[in-house]
């Protein structure tokens, strides 16, 4: 799976936000004039990741992109996070923060189920539920549920699958 990236996370928002499934600038600015979600994600991309000429024929084209980028200008790569976190950018910095909780959502996602395994692991010894009692009553996967919970293998199950044993062995 390839590592995501901002300027791959952008171009994934903006399809998103126009329901235009290409990846042509010219459709986005098209549909931007009134959807300010989408102008703010084109906004970005077009002064983070388009070459010269091609911002400046939108600048010039779609007017109404111009305030957005002028208050982009300056804004790299390597500057965007400090660089969005300016009180008046408070709308690219929303844009960049659910960037990062994208990016970094498997990884928060394996701490919990890692937390919720231990807990599991000492309320099931207490009680004495054995793994077929767990994946017989909420009808689990036999395979996956025994990997997870003999061998702590957090990436056979979901977090809202972990929640439900977890649920289940609290109630049992």
């Amino acid at each position: 799976m390839r590592a995501l990236t901002f300027k791959g996370y952008l171009l994934s928002q903006l399809q998103e936000l126009s329901g235009v499934g290409g990846t042509s600038l010219y459709s986005f600015s098209k549909l931007a004039e009134n959807n300010f979600r989408l102008k703010d994600a084109l906004c970005l991309y077009l002064m983070m990741f388009t070459d010269k000429n091609l911002k400046n024929k939108l600048l010039k084209k779609y007017d109404y992109l111009n305030d957005g980028c002028e208050k982009l200008s300056g804004i790299t790569d390597n500057n965007v996070e400090k660089y969005v976190s300016k009180k008046e950018l408070s709308e690219y910095k929303t844009i960049y923060d659910n960037y990062l909780y994208r990016l970094n959502k498997h990884n928060n996602e394996t701490k919990i189920k890692n937390l919720m395994y231990k807990k599991i692991c000492e309320v099931k010894q207490q009680k004495c539920i054995t793994n077929y009692r767990i994946y017989k009553e909420l009808n689990l996967n036999a395979g996956n549920v025994n990997s997870f919970l003999k061998y702590g293998n957090t990436d056979k199950l979901s977090v809202e699958t972990v929640r439900k044993v977890l649920t289940f062995i609290n109630e049992y």
